[in-house]
Formats: structure tokens, C-alpha cells, sequence
């Protein structure tokens, strides 16, 4: 009898030990990268939503995010890890997109939507999402806690970022932005 009771004591305290050893974001609805058990902070930068017009109009339009900087400081692997902390109920992935920049020296961007030039005779605009967001997988791993995974392999040589779809009719966003490297 004292065999099965110690047995399931240490089951018991191992399975508590593990649980708590899961890291928990400091704020809320702030992805942060998982490396090796610790949690750190992707570059966050305040981007303003942009319209280029093209050929002064009669090209159509792009709405997109735009941050100055070409590349973040911070660097992940190619099969990151990151971690979220939301209210209780609420889904994640209602709160968050993956997606691509294009990004060149001096800015980063993320086309949201083409716009047409004959967009005032009825034509629709088209949304960039099919080309520039990734799919990823969320985990719940405690109360509000939930951990965040690409579907694959993330690009290298691309830089990533992460943002809030309902944010976007604003003039300016939080993004949280890293880079895929070699």
C-alpha cells in the first residue's frame, strides 16, 4: 500500500513540477518567442497603415502596414516556438496573425489589400492575405496560456511579424516583428 501511495505521489509532484516550469507572458495579448524553456521579447514597433496609390490612381491602390527598419534585431529559427497569455474564454487566434514583410533596407511592409482603379465603378479590392499570412497551430498549455507554432518550416532570409486583425482600421498598429535567418 505505501508502494502505490509513493507511486502516486511522485506522479502527482511530477506532473505539478512540469506544469509549472511552463514559462507565462509578463503582459497580456504580447506574443513572446519560446527558446529553451525561457520566454523573450520580439521587436515591438508602432506601424502605421499606409495606402500607395500607383500611377496616380489609375494603377489602384495597396493598403499595408509599414515600419521603418529593414531587418529586427531579433533572430529565430526556422521552427519557432512563442507564447501567448489571453483572457480566459477568448480565442487567440481572433487576436493574432503571422504573416510575411516585404522588407528592403530602410522599411518593412505588409500588403493587406489591393484596391482597383475602377473600384468606383463597383470593382472589389483583394485581400493579400492568401500570399503573405502563415498558418500556424496554438496549444493550450494553462488557463489562458496558449503556445503558438508555425505549420512548417519558416522561410529564411524573410522577417515576420506578428499583429492584431482588429487593430487594422486604425492609423497606427503594434506589431511585433522578428526575422528568420541562417
Amino acid at each position: 500500500m505505501k508502494k502505490i501511495i509513493l507511486s502516486l505521489l511522485l506522479v502527482n509532484c511530477s506532473f505539478f513540477a512540469f506544469a509549472q516550469d511552463f514559462p507565462k507572458p509578463e503582459f497580456k495579448n504580447q506574443p513572446m518567442l519560446l527558446s529553451d524553456g525561457e520566454l523573450s521579447k520580439l521587436e515591438v514597433q508602432t506601424a502605421e497603415i499606409k495606402v500607395k496609390v500607383k500611377g496616380l490612381g489609375y494603377g489602384g491602390s495597396q493598403q499595408e502596414i509599414s515600419v521603418p527598419g529593414g531587418k529586427s534585431p531579433v533572430v529565430t529559427p526556422q521552427e519557432p516556438s512563442f507564447v501567448i497569455w489571453v483572457d480566459e474564454g477568448v480565442d487567440p487566434e481572433s487576436l493574432i496573425v503571422l504573416t510575411k514583410t516585404e522588407f528592403s533596407s530602410k522599411k518593412r511592409n505588409i500588403p493587406m489589400l489591393k484596391i482597383s482603379a475602377l473600384a468606383g465603378f463597383g470593382a472589389r479590392g483583394k485581400s493579400m492575405s492568401d500570399k503573405y499570412h502563415v498558418n500556424f497551430d496554438i496549444e493550450k498549455v494553462e488557463a489562458g496560456v496558449y503556445k503558438i507554432t508555425p505549420s512548417g518550416p519558416l522561410e529564411t532570409n524573410m522577417e515576420y511579424a506578428f499583429y492584431a486583425p482588429t487593430e487594422t482600421n486604425a492609423q497606427q498598429i503594434k506589431i511585433y516583428l522578428f526575422g528568420v535567418r541562417q
